[in-house]
């Protein structure tokens, strides 16, 4: 229903235009292309701009009659040999390894609260051994980790 305002006609037929034009702009702009990439470690991205460092597969709808496009060759697809992909994950193990001793050699310093207050002398507490505890495990996992991907390098060598 019409508003008897001429503030409130006017603004009635001003949204009705903007949702018009709107309508219109969505109905002629052409659909993005999306393309879905899985990285060395394994995990998947979404993306509308791909790296092209890693493999992109598009996840456009197939165009009805279109004439498909010739493959792209290999060299310019950006596609990585598994010696690479093993290459950067064995990379990027040793870097995340360095942080985790960084953080483990940064953890050993005692906080408040790490002391318990004897009757003759100050012991670290419980809350300190399970601080370096868990800095200890994650070390190790890092290690093992490193292990792991600097033996899948070799064994692609």
């Amino acid at each position: 229903m019409w508003d008897m305002n001429p503030h409130g006609c006017f603004r009635n037929i001003a949204s009705s235009a903007c949702a018009l034009a709107l309508l219109c702009v969505a109905m002629d702009a052409p659909a993005q292309t999306i393309y879905k990439q899985v990285d060395a470690a394994g995990r998947v991205t979404f993306t509308d701009r791909p790296d092209p460092s890693l493999p992109a597969q598009s996840m456009a709808a197939p165009v009805p009659n279109a004439v498909p496009e010739p493959p792209t060759p290999a060299a310019r697809t950006g596609l990585l040999t598994a010696r690479r992909l093993a290459s950067i994950d064995a990379n990027e193990a040793a870097r995340r390894l360095t942080q985790a001793q960084l953080k483990r050699s940064e953890g050993a310093d005692l906080l408040p609260g790490d002391w318990t207050h004897g009757s003759t002398e100050s012991v670290t507490n419980q809350r300190y051994s399970q601080r370096q505890d868990k800095l200890r495990v994650l070390v190790e996992k890092a290690q093992q980790r490193s292990d792991e991907t600097r033996l899948a390098l070799l064994a692609r060598s």
